[in-house]
């Protein structure tokens, strides 16, 4: 009699692979929900555990810390957007307008709510405050600014620009920071911040630093 193969289809999780995404997700999205009503030290572990209908067993299985929880929650629901954008900007041919497509991040960041704009506001609070969190913020940030910097290194080679008088990398903490600054003004007075602005301005100070660098060759 044939022995059935045990072997499951290549790309498709097992069902407990699953439910540990899935209990990993319902963490992360309670923890977010908790630090945005409540700030990170008035959030503990049993808070996030009763707010999941989770053990605390379950949160210690997925997390050593409250703050390894922190960092999955900012790469979740800020990191991993910042870089799927930073994914298309390498890819996109040269004809394409990236303007639209960072305006779209910056209303995804805003468009479910005040929550992740507060929890990036928690977590700068405490990366002031805390020498732990501080170090962890500075290499994420690091990490965060040195992709979008090679983002934008591709995308001036697939243009044919020039090099760039100014770094890349300090063109990618303006544009790091002044769409953290306008989400936030767009959460407290949505109708000063209209939606392409973060896109155009993007576009205007790419484009005048390709015109500057283009001027300085000639």
């Amino acid at each position: 009699m044939p022995v059935k193969s045990q072997r499951r289809s290549r790309g498709r999780p097992r069902a407990s692979e699953r439910e540990a995404a899935q209990t990993r997700r319902a963490l992360i999205d309670a923890a977010a929900r908790l630090i945005a009503e409540r700030g990170y030290r008035g959030t503990t572990v049993n808070d996030v555990a009763q707010r999941s209908g989770l053990s605390k067993g379950t949160f210690y299985w997925h997390f050593k810390t409250k703050e390894e929880l922190l960092h999955a929650v900012l790469e979740e629901r800020i990191d991993r957007p910042v870089m799927d954008l930073i994914a298309r900007l390498k890819t996109a041919s040269a004809d394409e307008d990236m303007a639209p497509e960072a305006s779209a991040l910056l209303l995804a960041l805003v468009t479910p709510g005040r929550e992740t704009i507060l929890l990036i506001h928690e977590y700068l609070a405490l990366a002031m405050r805390d020498r732990g969190i501080r170090r962890r913020y500075l290499k994420r940030q690091a990490a965060l600014r040195n992709a979008l910097a090679s983002g934008l290194d591709a995308r001036a080679r697939q243009l044919g620009a020039p090099s760039f008088s100014v770094a890349t990398v300090d063109v990618a903490t303006v544009y790091l920071n002044l769409g953290a600054a306008l989400a936030v003004q767009r959460l407290i007075d949505p109708s000063s911040v209209p939606e392409s602005l973060f896109g155009d301005t993007v576009a205007l100070v790419y484009q005048g630093l390709v015109a500057r660098a283009t001027r300085d060759v000639e």
